[in-house]
């Protein structure tokens, strides 16, 4: 799975969209949502994720404390 973490709707969709067409399970976040996921997520959920695409602002927290 790729997780992608991008605070525009246009941005995660599409890129969600992409990977889909390519046979790619993908999901996409808000850095909120995705905090919360992290926080949250079960071990075998965690390894199952292939890579993470992120185009968070500089000033924006990305990883949670």
């Amino acid at each position: 799975m790729i997780v992608i973490v991008d605070e525009r709707d246009t941005v995660k969709d599409g890129y969600t969209a992409w990977f889909d067409r390519e046979g790619v399970s993908a999901t996409g976040l808000s850095p909120t949502d995705f905090d919360n996921w992290v926080k949250s997520v079960s071990e075998p959920d965690l390894l199952s994720v292939e890579t993470f695409r992120s185009a968070i602002a500089p000033a924006a927290s990305f990883f949670p404390s």
